[in-house]
């Protein structure tokens, strides 16, 4: 049973509050402080003499006349700006092609890393050129029949963590290492880089303020759960570390 100072979590609220959380990690847990974080909202509405009656008007209420964050001024925009320029490029492109070892639920994960390293060595053994007959040879991924070829990738049109390695690489290079991602393990080769050019800071200004405000939001909103959690008395839960999609 989960207790929040006077008031009690019910099996049938966990339940109900159970089907959002089907992602998560631990889908219980997270239901469960969930459940906290809103039932400690909805108490510092009743304590400010809020109406509750509607309960996320009460918390969203709660939220605003307790959660205090900055502005994004003119020179925070700008720093972000210049320590980021990655984030505010156009028209950067890069000719990839790729060999994928892909992930599925039932892979040995260590297994399918060395053997993505044997090929990668065997390929840098044989030279660039033989990329293509490899893909076609090991690549899970279709772009195997065409030699691994992906064509002209431009940021924002990949995962992430195949991007960035990727725009890291010089034109024309095999690279050492695989790239994992959450599809597998890739084997990289670059062909042609394009440059693009930097948007103008005014351009893109508007945008930055947006989401370092959301940011500071996000902490902020946090750091006040979390003085709410450490002032309440809470049994039946863990609540070190819990996070929220109210903070979201």
């Amino acid at each position: 049973m989960i207790t929040v100072n006077d008031a009690t979590i019910t099996e049938d609220q966990l339940l109900a509050e159970l089907q959002r959380h089907r992602s998560q990690a631990d889908p219980m847990m997270s239901a469960g402080q969930e459940l906290v974080l809103r039932e400690l909202l909805l108490q510092r509405a009743w304590a400010l003499g809020m109406d509750a009656g509607a309960p996320d008007a009460a918390i969203d209420a709660v939220l605003r006349a307790e959660v205090d964050s900055p502005r994004a001024d003119e020179a925070a925009c700008r720093r972000f700006y210049e320590q980021h320029p990655e984030q505010f490029r156009e028209g950067d492109q890069v000719e990839v092609s790729h060999i994928l070892f892909q992930l599925t639920p039932r892979v040995d994960v260590l297994r399918l890393r060395a053997r993505a390293g044997e090929v990668l060595n065997e390929l840098a053994a044989a030279g660039a050129a033989s990329f293509p007959d490899f893909a076609r040879r090991y690549s899970n991924c279709p772009t195997g029949r065409q030699g691994g070829a992906l064509g002209l990738v431009a940021r924002g049109e990949t995962v992430p963590e195949f991007e960035k390695p990727v725009f890291e690489l010089p034109a024309h290079t095999l690279a050492t290492r695989l790239i994992e991602t959450r599809h597998g393990f890739h084997i990289v080769m670059t062909g042609q880089v394009v440059h693009g050019h930097m948007q103008a800071f005014q351009d893109v200004r508007a945008g930055i303020a947006h989401w370092l405000e959301q940011a500071s939001r996000r902490r902020a909103t946090h750091q006040y759960l979390e003085q709410l959690v450490g002032a309440a008395r809470i049994t039946g839960i863990p609540m070190s570390g819990a996070d929220s999609p109210l903070v979201q």
